[in-house]
């Protein structure tokens, strides 16, 4: 009986080589064609030996390839120190793996470690590999931007995974909440939701996790505005102000209702990597990309309320900049560009009911609907308040 034999030195030299050749030649179909083909044939050798259950050979072949291509490449002019500076890393924790392995037995496991391979393979192999720019009609469609949205809920999924296993569920999903708001609360909440599916029994943890993470949305959101305009940013404050203190205070009653926690969780182990729900995001987010700008194309500043519940749908940033622009050309009033950042907030919340009912339970969705009701009361009346206060 033959012996099939794994990749060797002379494989991961001529990988490396294809992986130069294409960072020369800079054509993005050349890269994706030369990437698809190696993938296969480590596919091949992969599932011919059946006995093996880790990738991190194959995972090791992918990342020559695009670190020889990230070193050849002259778009980049760090290319090479940043090539050879990972390259170095990547090699000590392949040389280090079976004394890490050793060393935390008892905590990380063989399947989180390919996991975490597989994470970084996704962040610095794939991404460098995307073409830049946009395509498509009305040049909706930017392969970089909507591989960032990918990377960041796997990011979010990855961390909050480590958090819950090391922290216990109650401080994990803390710090999942905090850091998924400032970074899109929108995947924050299609992560939570999808625990809600796994575990109905989480339900009013997450639901307290999902009002922690919105929360944050309304500073953040401030924040943005002050960098772009101190009008808008003063017509906005008290609303932004109040629907932020409204959640700081639900999330202080959810941690005191008398709710049985949840003990300190020994979590099963599992994969952290889970790239299926950020795909799932990434066409969502490239659908809403495109009906946003047809919209704009079509119908133009007259519609600015309508594509603002449009763009509010993919992030409240996209729709902060344009109103700035139209307040700074004097195209449309303060009120109007005010009115345009909250409905904005509003069709973002209004999104992540859809997410919770989509991918979540119905307890955890009606949670969520519950709290959106409240910021959207809270901010309707503030924005009055502040119309008045304004008016006097």
């Amino acid at each position: 009986m033959g012996v099939t034999r794994l990749p060797g030195l002379r494989d991961f030299l001529l990988i490396a080589l294809a992986g130069g050749v294409c960072g020369v030649l800079g054509n993005q179909w050349l890269s994706a064609a030369a990437l698809l083909s190696i993938t296969a044939l480590l596919g091949l050798f992969h599932f011919e030996v059946r006995e093996r259950t880790g990738i991190t050979t194959e995972l090791a072949a992918i990342a020559t390839f695009g670190l020889a291509m990230l070193a050849a490449s002259p778009q980049f002019s760090f290319g090479k120190p940043l090539a050879i500076g990972i390259t170095v890393l990547v090699a000590a924790f392949l040389e280090a793996k079976n004394r890490l392995q050793t060393l935390v037995r008892q905590t990380i496991t063989e399947q989180e470690f390919n996991g975490t391979l597989a994470f970084v393979g996704v962040v610095l192999v794939v991404y460098p590999l995307l073409p830049m720019g946009t395509y498509g009609p009305y040049s909706f469609f930017s392969p970089r931007e909507v591989w960032m949205f990918v990377i960041l809920i796997s990011a979010i999924s990855y961390v909050g995974y480590f958090f819950e296993k090391f922290l216990g569920e109650e401080k994990g999903l803390y710090y999942t909440s905090v850091l998924g708001g400032l970074a899109s609360t929108s995947a924050a909440t299609l992560h939570f939701a999808r625990l809600a599916r796994e575990d109905p029994t989480r339900t009013f943890g997450l639901w307290r996790a999902f009002v922690i993470a919105n929360t944050v949305q309304f500073p953040r959101a401030m924040l943005i505005v002050m960098l772009v305009s101190a009008d808008l940013a003063r017509s906005l404050a008290l609303p932004l102000a109040a629907m932020m203190l409204v959640g700081i205070v639900l999330a202080e009653i959810l941690v005191r209702w008398p709710q049985p926690k949840l003990p300190e969780l020994n979590m099963p182990a599992g994969n952290p990597f889970r790239i299926e729900p950020a795909l799932t995001f990434g066409v969502l987010f490239t659908a809403i990309v495109f009906v946003s700008k047809a919209a704009t194309a079509r119908l133009g500043a007259q519609a600015f309320y309508g594509t603002s519940l449009l763009g509010g749908l993919v992030d409240v940033a996209t729709v902060i900049a344009p109103a700035a622009d139209l307040l700074g050309a004097q195209r449309i009033p303060l009120e109007t560009g005010a009115i345009a950042v909250l409905l904005a907030l509003a069709a973002n919340n209004a999104l992540k009911i859809g997410m919770a009912a989509a991918v979540g339970t119905l307890a955890f969705t009606l949670r969520v609907a519950a709290a959106v009701a409240l910021w959207a009361v809270t901010g309707a009346a503030a924005w009055w308040v502040s119309l008045a206060i304004l008016k006097f």
